[in-house]
């Protein structure tokens, strides 16, 4: 009997690794799935007319709209940029086209970069709206779709967590030096979500970049996967193996940067970190790390922070549902738009 055991016991350890694998590729294709379509946002909005969407349907236009500001319910339009021009961006680097909107309305004024989370895009009303409220300030404005997102070009047709896309924010900015002459000290980057942690990967890799506002940060990457897993409905044990499917199929170092090294490295420069206290996706403890880093090997009065209380409760057509990530501006948005305002006024002149 003991004979017949030892065999099959040894071929289940060989079956380990396979096993392994077998989950970790379901785990990381699962989590690394793009969607270029950005939820119908290309369907409705542009720059000169945009509105947050929610199941493709304009929060504005919603059943009930409990803790959304008065300004997105009733003037949302005082933030529609009032022209826009398209651009394709080279990412000399990795041979991409990044498809963009700019909106340049002062050779002179400082530029802001904005750029998307996961499986967004430049038409998203989360980078159109604060990027209108600059617009309105009298700020030249560029949002743009990141690799394998939107209209820009398709590399693996995954999103890698900003470990490649960071080297699209350093094509944009350089796109903005080369093409507009903007000076590198008056641009400014802003991020949300997988957007932030992106941009800070690149504020770490780039020390031209003096200003960056991060909303819903993302800091640790080892974390970020297993919250990631647990929101999509994995099992968390599993996000060890997924981090090594991605190194197998796409060659692709999920831990290989964190964002967190924008506090580490930031020197003089500016940083502002925003987040909902109630956030579900990126929680809150991404961006207090973030600061604490800052705090501890920057400069203090060149850091901000914003953490603040915000639930957004809406009906679609489907019931009351509620949002907790990156809705502070939608419930806040008039100090929303003050403290972005002062942020890249003070840290771009």
């Amino acid at each position: 009997m003991k004979k017949e055991i030892f065999p099959l016991a040894l071929m289940l350890v060989a079956l380990l690794p396979f096993g392994y694998y077998f989950a970790g590729s379901i785990v990381y294709n699962g989590v690394a799935y793009t969607n270029t379509d950005c939820w119908g946002n290309f369907d409705q909005n542009t720059p000169t007319q945009f509105a947050p969407l929610r199941g493709e349907v304009p929060l504005n236009e919603s059943l009930s709209n409990e803790n959304i500001s008065e300004e997105i319910m009733n003037n949302l339009s005082a933030y529609w940029w009032d022209f826009f021009e398209s651009a394709t961006i080279e990412n000399k680097q990795d041979n991409l086209q990044l498809s963009a909107w700019f909106h340049k309305q002062n050779v002179s004024a400082p530029w802001v970069i904005f750029v998307h989370g996961i499986r967004g895009c430049k038409a998203d009303a989360a980078l159109l709206l604060p990027s209108g409220m600059l617009a309105n300030a009298g700020f030249n404005v560029v949002v743009f779709d990141l690799r394998d997102h939107g209209e820009s070009s398709i590399d693996d047709d995954r999103v890698s967590g900003g470990q490649d896309e960071w080297s699209d924010v350093i094509s944009v900015f350089d796109w903005l030096i080369e093409e507009h002459q903007a000076i590198p000290e008056k641009i400014g980057i802003f991020g949300n979500s997988m957007g932030a942690g992106t941009a800070a990967i690149a504020f770490t890799k780039d020390d031209r970049m003096q200003s960056v506002w991060l909303d819903s940060v993302y800091s640790d990457m080892g974390d970020i996967v297993v919250e990631e897993l647990e929101f999509q409905g994995y099992p968390t044990f599993l996000g060890g193996a997924g981090i090594f499917a991605g190194k197998v199929i796409a060659n692709q170092n999920l831990i290989q940067y964190y964002p967190l090294e924008a506090g580490t490295e930031i020197g003089e420069r500016h940083m502002y970190i925003v987040h909902g206290n109630q956030d579900k996706r990126v929680r809150l403890h991404h961006s207090e790390k973030m600061l604490d880093e800052a705090m501890e090997h920057g400069n203090e009065s060149k850091i901000d922070y914003w953490f603040e209380d915000s639930v957004m409760r809406y009906d679609i057509g489907e019931g009351v549902e509620s949002d907790e990530h990156i809705t502070l501006m939608l419930t806040h948005t008039s100090e929303y738009e003050r403290r972005l305002i002062d942020f890249f006024t003070k840290s771009l002149n």
